[in-house]
């Protein structure tokens, strides 16, 4: 099972995944803000690769609407968690 959620700001920007089979209970993936200025992310990996790191870490972040929050509540409810099959 697979679902993906767009952040109710409407960027595309802001995604979430969440998916799961049966060697994993639930996976979930953020996808992060990229910057489409070259100079920007030329600064932002040469920090990295000096080993910058900001105390707040990299946030962004995700608003999840009303039918969100049903759409992952039927997602949850659809997984068998006490069926899952075992190699």
């Amino acid at each position: 099972m697979k679902e993906i959620f767009v952040c109710s700001c409407g960027s595309f920007e802001h995604q979430m995944y969440f998916w799961t089979d049966n060697d994993i209970p639930l996976y979930t993936e953020v996808h992060l803000v990229t910057h489409r200025n070259f100079f920007i992310r030329l600064w932002r990996g040469l920090r990295y690769a000096f080993g910058y790191r900001s105390r707040f870490g990299e946030w962004d972040e995700f608003l999840f609407g009303t039918e969100d929050m049903l759409k992952l509540k039927e997602f949850l409810n659809n997984y068998n968690y006490g069926k899952r099959e075992t190699k």
